[in-house]
């Protein structure tokens, strides 16, 4: 800070009694802690409403199959056979959710449809429906759009790459600031493509993915099982199939593969085991389903055609239909510690070579007499994805589902080294910040360039800025189901958020709000700017400043149940963070009001410090709650009670009125430790040099440690 503003009198502590000033950090942290827990405990569910074909137009199928003039069922398949006016088969169409599971940066697959012609040929594609953030309030769908039409006319089967298009014809370019969201539609394309044809015949059948199960010869204990994640879990309660308004389970189903010799021998009993191990021909499994609830997965078309109507196995566009042929009785678990079942059935996976490489579901139908007439029944189809451990089953390869955040980590090594380097060396400034404060121009000089280099290098050359979303994709994934792959699709937040998570408990939000937040150093750069410029600076009085700093936990607080019940919603109000329209995007080519929002933004931060950091930011609100947290806080004296230099030059006004930093608002500019060494601006420091001059007297080096203990 200026020489100029050391010895000014400090009218920011005044109103000690003003009620908002009454309410303490840590109730805040909290209050907000608590009521985003209490939220996601009690009920907070993903709104999601799962897309069907029969929910499409024609027309809509039509786009992606041109030369279809109608369409007709396919028999016990999800998708639709496309026929010309003579009724002959031009082609088929499908939904990707109904054969493949890939998630996009949102966390949400992109519903995408497909149409494949009798030659394997992909004769269109469309986006039905998404949730990425950046194509939602970003990019312009256009270019999403343009992306996913490169696809038409390409060979199902064949090798298409993102990010080469220069060097490969069979490469597509990348959409920039969207790289996460592309390499997914590309695999959900591709994926969906090649499971349709190789359903309907026009592809060769898919190899199974290289692997082997691991077998053990020690017995694993039902709870080993359920540890080790062995089993998938499909609940269907009573208020689902609509038999009554009671959440009590009509099923409650957990299903496995049971080939491997420490899960098949504990469950079956030896001799089963053995007996039915034997059985199995090439690519058959022994599929163990334990049922419990008020009706029954077996059903009775067993009895009647030798088939079971209520189970079947899908693993993409496979169907694997069990028989009264391939089922033998549970009665009871031979594992000791097994809990009692209503049910149980272990089945042979004959007639469909499922993957125990690759998740499979488990399909439950159900029905029940709807009273519409004396033979009219009311089907509910219901379903859940289990994918065999690593401990239970190991691929010899590497795993398909890992492709997307592989090729985003192998075309970002230069970028991650860059980062690497800007991060260590930021932490080497705050290991080494006793040499850093030990002069105050020094410190103004080294934290003029850390912002720039944030700025310029991590925000606009890397766009590593991280946003409250990803703490939104976090939550998501707690609520919802987990999917660690997703954090790993964008390398250079991924990294940064590491960087974050260490630094927080180090040192507190400062480290990052302070020195490494692209769109932080860019405010402060800008009110840097409008000093040098004569500018006069603005502050609110203090009173609104002990309210409105408060305001930006209220944001946070709201965005959290806003998302979780609406991730579009939530990344629609997550816009208050400027971030996109400043890094992602070319700010005067969006709508006027984001336009308008960040320009207000940019000038106000040329007369006034931070003003989005300190009183709107979520990103802020939610690292300040745990950086009480912090094992390292700014230096500080006894006297610094009833001195206000310190105070007087703490922007962000982190410097309470009995001289105690608030680890919520410091953003670690070091400037009080700055001065908590400089012998020329610290009273205690400048009483002590004019004693320290005659300290050969022996009552002046008595008041000196008399002195010492005092500060």
């Amino acid at each position: 800070m200026p020489a100029a503003f050391v010895g000014r009198k400090n009218n920011s502590h005044q109103h000690p009694r003003s009620t908002l000033r009454l309410i303490r950090p840590r109730m805040i942290q909290v209050g907000v802690l608590m009521a985003c827990l209490l939220f996601l405990v009690t009920g907070g569910q993903l709104h999601a409403q799962a897309i069907r074909i029969t929910d499409l137009s024609e027309g809509q199928l039509k786009e992606v199959l041109p030369g279809a003039k109608s369409f007709r069922e396919v028999p016990n398949q999800p998708f639709r056979e496309g026929v010309d006016a003579d009724g002959k088969a031009v082609g088929w169409v499908v939904l990707s959710t109904d054969v493949v599971s890939i998630k996009g940066y949102s966390g949400k697959p992109l519903v995408t449809l497909v149409g494949l012609d009798l030659d394997g040929i992909i004769r269109g594609a469309k986006i039905i429906h998404h949730s990425e953030p950046i194509i939602l309030l970003g990019i312009p769908e256009e270019k999403l759009i343009d992306f996913v039409n490169f696809y038409i006319d390409k060979r199902a089967d064949a090798q298409i790459t993102v990010g080469t298009a220069d060097a490969d014809p069979l490469g597509v370019a990348a959409v920039s600031g969207a790289t996460v969201t592309v390499l997914a539609e590309n695999s959900t394309i591709l994926d969906t493509a090649r499971a349709l044809g190789t359903a309907v015949g026009v592809l060769e059948l898919q190899d199974t993915l290289p692997g082997a199960f691991v077998e053990s010869e020690q017995d694993w204990s039902f709870a080993t099982m359920k540890r080790k994640g062995v089993f998938g879990h499909l609940r269907v309660s009573e208020k689902q199939m609509g038999v009554s308004d009671s959440e009590d389970a009509f099923v409650d189903l957990l299903f496995t593969i049971a080939d491997a010799l420490q899960i098949g021998r504990p469950l079956l009993g030896e001799g089963t085991y053995k007996h039915l191990k034997g059985q199995l021909e090439p690519g058959e499994h022994l599929i163990v389903i334990l049922g419990n609830g008020s009706g029954s997965f077996k059903g009775s078309g067993f009895v009647r055609g030798g088939v079971f109507d209520r189970v079947h196995l899908r693993q993409k566009l496979l169907t694997c239909i069990f028989a009264d042929t391939d089922y033998t009785n549970l009665t009871a678990l031979a594992v000791p510690d097994a809990p009692q079942f209503k049910e149980g059935a272990v089945f042979i996976s004959r007639g469909a070579e499922i993957d125990p490489g690759r998740p499979f579901d488990l399909v439950f139908l159900g029905s029940f007499y709807d009273k519409k007439s004396a033979f009219s029944r009311e089907f509910h189809s219901f379903s859940s994805t289990h994918r065999l451990p690593k401990s239970m089953y190991r691929l010899e390869g590497p795993d398909p589902d890992s492709l997307i955040w592989r090729s985003a980590w192998a075309g970002q090594k230069f970028k991650l080294v860059v980062l690497f380097v800007v991060l260590s060396c930021v932490l080497w400034l705050f290991v080494q910040r006793k040499w850093l404060t030990g002069s105050v121009k020094r410190l103004k000089l080294i934290q003029i360039v850390v912002l720039l280099v944030s700025f310029v290098v991590l925000g606009l050359w890397l766009s590593a800025q991280p946003s409250i979303t990803q703490i939104f994709t976090l939550i998501g994934s707690i609520v919802g189901e987990w999917d660690g792959k997703l954090f790993l699709s964008e390398p250079v937040l991924f990294v940064s958020w590491i960087f974050i998570v260490i630094v927080v408990f180090l040192w507190g939000r400062g480290v990052f709000c302070g020195w490494i937040c692209p769109f932080g150093s860019l405010s402060e750069l800008l009110n840097h700017l409008g000093k040098w410029l004569k500018i006069p600076q603005f502050e609110l009085p203090e009173k609104w400043h002990q309210g409105l700093r408060y305001l930006r936990y209220l944001i946070f607080a709201g965005l959290v149940p806003a998302f979780i019940y609406s991730p579009e919603l939530g990344e629609k109000l997550a816009e208050i963070e400027p971030f996109k329209t400043t890094f992602f995007l070319i700010p005067w080519q969006r709508s006027w009001g984001f336009f308008g929002y960040w320009l207000i933004l940019m000038v106000s931060s040329l007369f006034w410090f931070r003003p989005f950091c300190r009183y709107l930011c979520p990103l802020g609100a939610a690292l300040a709650l745990p950086s009480f947290l912090r094992i390292a806080s700014p230096r500080r004296r006894k006297f610094c009670s009833s001195c206000t230099i310190c105070a007087d030059i703490c922007e962000p006004k982190a410097i309470r009125p009995d001289g105690k930093i608030d680890a919520m608002e410091c953003l670690n500019c070091m400037h009080c430790e700055a001065n908590y060494y400089a012998d020329e601006i610290c009273p205690p420091l400048i009483g002590l040099k004019k004693l320290e001059t005659g300290a050969d007297d022996p009552e002046r080096r008595k008041r000196l440690e008399h002195y010492k203990k005092r500060i």
